[in-house]
């Protein structure tokens, strides 16, 4: 047994790390310092004649970080316009439920809730916005984390519920992303 375990503790300290590629990516095109992505030499091609429609379901986030989820989104977009697609045809909507939603909000809220601590994600948002991205936080979880709809960041919307709001965004012609 214990054989077996040093032989598996110098595996993984000689095994190449799952991030090694880190280095290849890059921000932007559209969203400036957020959803990094790399040049993948894809066999999929993009039609750039069709309409992108995706939701976003986020329920998580992590105090004083940038929400990963938030940042898939935003990757969303830079993946998309790097390859040449129209903004006018990429249309992404983010329903923010559960304690996900207090990074949303505006920094007197998120300090209050996080003991001084400042929204990391504040410019993110403000950039998603700026390019379109719609952003619903689920009235329902909002009641329940006694946030207000003046406690939300400018631009984001404050929906009936989460399942309301994708179950319009369904009709819409929206996929949620897996």
């Amino acid at each position: 047994m214990k054989f077996r375990l040093c032989f598996l503790g110098a595996l993984l300290a000689t095994s190449t790390p799952a991030w090694a590629g880190m280095d290849q990516f890059a921000y932007g095109p559209a969203i400036t310092n957020f959803g990094a992505i790399a040049k993948v030499d894809s066999d999929l091609p993009l039609s750039k004649r069709i309409d992108y429609k995706l939701a976003f379901d986020i329920g998580k986030g992590t105090p004083e970080k940038v929400n990963g989820d938030l940042d898939s989104v935003a990757r969303f977009i830079n993946m998309l316009v790097a390859d040449g697609v129209p903004m006018s045809r990429i249309h992404a909507a983010v329903v923010v439920w559960n304690a996900g939603m207090m990074d949303v909000t505006k920094q007197s809220r998120y300090e209050q809730e996080y003991g001084g601590a400042t929204n990391p994600n504040i410019a993110l948002v403000e950039q998603l916005i700026a390019k379109g991205v719609q952003i619903y936080v689920c009235g329902q979880s909002a009641v329940k984390y006694d946030v207000a709809k003046s406690d939300l960041l400018p631009g984001v919307k404050m929906a009936l519920s989460g399942m309301t709001t994708h179950a319009m965004l369904h009709e819409q012609g929206y996929l949620v992303n897996p």
